[in-house]
């Protein structure tokens, strides 16, 4: 029987995780801009001609969010469901050499990424004008291309409810009650089930009144949570940041503080991310809001940007660097948890200023490079490096800086 051989090109997790974090910056301002005029340029062969003229800077607008929503469709929610829902199940189906693997899967994602848009949104579509497919793609007035607009944002906010929703299903819940139950991939199939549940419910009571206007009469029928977009976003960022902690180097810590069985655990879980929602931003506004870090955002988006700057150093210390310390440096578990605490909160705190900074000359942040890249922004932005780390990691095996030799009998 073959032997494999791991051969890395830095031996050090350090020197692996700057690298792929590098890797991963390179490759994110190149696929970025390829993929937004490449989207958008399908999008435009498909409205036609006629819808394109009505409007051209409207239409430069609605082909930006087509843009931005194949994106949030075709990688953040299928990565959330392949790989951590699904454990990456059926990623070697044709082969474990890489990249081919991590080809063969990407494709898979995105082609789920697209069934999944179809199926949800064209469901919804049948009474919600918004979400009609015929409206979203082929736009014939104005008032429709307006309409195609409201309809793209709001269900590309599907995303959100994903992150929200879903990711906690694993990350605090530890797939409960479907984890031991049954085999994998059943039990992944089990979690999927019930998160697209629980997303539908989150996404239409907090996404859907953030960006429909919805009214009968001269009365409001709905109020954005939050009384609006940027302070809701902010709390979904801190949520997050305590959400995924757990499952992200913290050892199950804090929630096992509290519980050290399912559900009880998740639910203890759930309540100290849903504090820090509501603690975190007043604190981060209080201390930034005198620094006037950048201009032009309101002071909640740059509370969100810097909590996801945060998220994306606690993610890629994950995957890239491989939780360092590790329990053979640091034997103390404390120590250790502590010392990957620092290192999230002191390192995404001063990679989102760097970020807040420089996110207009970056081509995934809002530099259209003279061509039409559609911007991303200051927070949609983060997520381009996100997941192409992300992916670096999970579906390419951190190929090529890491590689699975075949040595022979």
């Amino acid at each position: 029987m073959g032997q494999v051989e791991i051969k890395r090109v830095f031996q050090g997790p350090l020197g692996t995780g700057f690298a792929a974090l590098a890797l991963s910056f390179v490759a994110a301002n190149l696929i970025w801009p390829i993929w937004s005029l490449v989207v958008q340029n399908l999008y435009l062969g498909v409205i036609g001609p006629t819808a394109a003229s009505l409007d051209p800077g409207l239409t430069r607008k609605l082909t930006g969010v087509v843009a931005e929503g194949a994106f949030f469709w075709m990688v953040i929610n299928t990565w959330i469901w392949m790989t951590l829902v699904m454990g990456n199940y059926g990623k070697t189906f044709i082969t474990d050499r890489q990249p081919w693997a991590g080809i063969w899967y990407t494709l898979v994602a995105w082609f789920m990424g697209v069934v999944a848009f179809l199926v949800l949104i064209s469901l919804l579509g049948i009474w919600w004008k918004p979400f009609s497919l015929a409206l979203m793609f082929m736009p014939e007035s104005i008032e429709e291309i307006h309409l195609a607009i409201e309809g793209w944002e709001t269900s590309n906010f599907y995303a959100l409810s994903v992150i929200v929703a879903q990711i906690p299903l694993v990350s605090l819940l530890l797939k409960w009650p479907f984890a031991g139950k049954t085999d994998s991939p059943t039990d992944g199939y089990g979690v999927l089930a019930m998160g697209i549940a629980v997303t539908w419910i989150v996404w239409m009571a907090m996404i859907v009144p953030s960006w429909m206007k919805l009214s009968l009469g001269h009365h409001e029928v709905v109020s954005p949570p939050f009384g609006n977009w940027p302070a809701f976003i902010a709390f979904c960022q801190a949520y997050v940041i305590f959400a995924i902690m757990p499952v992200e180097g913290a050892e199950l810590y804090p929630m096992r503080f509290f519980a050290k069985k399912q559900p009880w655990m998740g639910i203890a879980g759930f309540i100290i991310a849903v504090a820090a929602g509501f603690a975190m931003p007043p604190i981060v506004r209080a201390i930034i809001e005198p620094l006037e870090l950048v201009k032009g955002p309101p002071i909640d988006v740059v509370v969100s940007s810097l909590e996801l700057s945060v998220i994306v150093f606690m993610l890629a210390w994950h995957h890239l660097f491989d939780d360092y310390p590790s329990p053979k440096r640091v034997p103390n578990q404390a120590a250790r948890v502590l010392s990957r605490i620092a290192i999230w909160f002191v390192g995404g705190t001063i990679y989102g200023v760097i970020w807040i900074k420089t996110y207009q000359l970056i081509p995934y942040g809002a530099n259209d490079l003279g061509i039409g890249v559609s911007p991303l922004g200051i927070l949609a932005g983060q997520f381009a490096l996100l997941m192409t780390l992300l992916f670096l990691n999970t579906f390419f095996d951190k190929w090529p800086l890491v590689r699975k030799v075949s040595t022979g009998n």
